[in-house]
């Protein structure tokens, strides 16, 4: 009958193992906390070995304390070992301290409410500010692609290339030449079909007949 009596106590026992004072008034808590911000739950991660849980937070403003736009809050996975319990999707204004591992931490015997029934900490805290923008990350200077600059134009007073064109007679540009040009185009018409660049045939002199 002991051994029941004893079981039976154990039970509420362990369930109110947490006991927290009255929390204090809302710039003490202030005063007292790592941050106070209003944030919106939106992710939760199963609790680790350590028996805690993670909590991803939208921070919408921030009364104390740099806190980004997304952060995280961890607290106990036990309402026994004092955890705190949040709800995806609701809005808190959340009195958090600082672990020893450097993150933003929470209880039940926090100040922590709903953003529905924080008037009275509202009216202490102010309008806050809101959350730092996320960092971007800067533009890399890149240098600008190298150009090799073009050929020079030729000189206007350089002479042009030798080209050659129609048939090649191996006459020079003097005034042998250009007699002899004159006399093979009179060939050329005279001897119909014959080739437009043949070599003209002289006519054979025609002997004295006097002789």
């Amino acid at each position: 009958m002991s051994l029941i009596a004893v079981a039976v106590w154990a039970v509420p026992h362990e369930a109110q193992a947490c006991t927290c004072l009255p929390p204090p008034a809302p710039l003490v808590a202030r005063d007292q906390a790592e941050a106070v911000f209003e944030a919106r739950v939106d992710a939760v991660q199963n609790s680790d070995t350590n028996g805690m849980v993670r909590y991803g937070l939208s921070v919408l403003r921030v009364f104390k304390g740099d806190v980004p736009a997304a952060t995280s809050v961890i607290t106990r996975n036990s309402s026994a070992a004092c955890g705190r319990s949040f709800v995806l999707g609701k809005r808190y204004l959340i009195y958090a301290h600082r672990t020893p591992e450097g993150d933003l931490g929470d209880t039940m015997c926090s100040r922590t409410r709903q953003i529905g029934t924080a008037d009275e900490d509202l009216a202490a805290l102010g309008a806050g500010t809101p959350p730092p923008a996320p960092a971007t990350p800067e533009t890399e200077s890149r240098e600008p692609p190298r150009i090799e600059p073009s050929a020079p134009p030729p000189a206007l007073d350089a002479p042009a290339p030798a080209t050659r064109g129609g048939c090649d007679l191996g006459g020079d540009s003097g005034p042998a030449g250009l007699a002899w040009l004159l006399l093979v185009g009179t060939l050329v018409r005279r001897r119909r079909g014959a080739p437009a660049c043949a070599t003209p045939r002289l006519p054979t002199p025609v002997g004295d007949p006097g002789a």
